[in-house]
């Protein structure tokens, strides 16, 4: 699986998360979305996620990745969430969409199978974890999980 797709598919098809970028930092973000929202929005980083037709984005696809974030990130989360996947879902918005095409591409091609997010740290990579899983469980329904 190439390096893109690999960390996108490891928090389920459903929430495809983890893309290995640098996360830029705190955020903003609403935390009184409904579940309805919030799952409604990661369907819609699905529907963009899938239609990437090679192996990487495109600089157009790649647009659309980071809408769709930006989107997400518009929508916030629910209030329900820890704070530890609270982080992880800053990263995860502040990452994608704060990368230009030419930053993010230099993440793409990571050969070495080391799905870690560079230039985040071990800690904020943990919370990622956890709100991959948090996501995926919120949204099983949603996604016929």
């Amino acid at each position: 699986m190439t390096p893109i797709k690999r960390p996108l598919a490891a928090a389920g098809a459903a929430v495809l998360l983890g893309l290995s970028l640098t996360a830029c930092g705190g955020s903003d973000y609403p935390t009184d979305a409904s579940e309805k929202e919030f799952c409604g929005g990661f369907e819609d980083i699905f529907k963009v996620i899938t239609t990437i037709k090679g192996e990487e984005p495109t600089e157009s696809e790649w647009k659309k990745v980071q809408k769709a974030y930006g989107d997400l990130g518009d929508i916030g989360t629910p209030e329900k969430i820890s704070d530890a996947e609270r982080n992880g879902f800053e990263v995860m918005v502040d990452t994608v969409t704060g990368l230009d095409y030419d930053e993010a591409k230099k993440s793409f091609g990571s050969k070495d199978g080391d799905d870690s997010i560079p230039g985040v740290s071990k800690d904020d990579e943990k919370d990622v974890t956890k709100f991959t899983e948090y996501a995926q469980k919120t949204c099983a329904d949603q996604f016929g999980g």
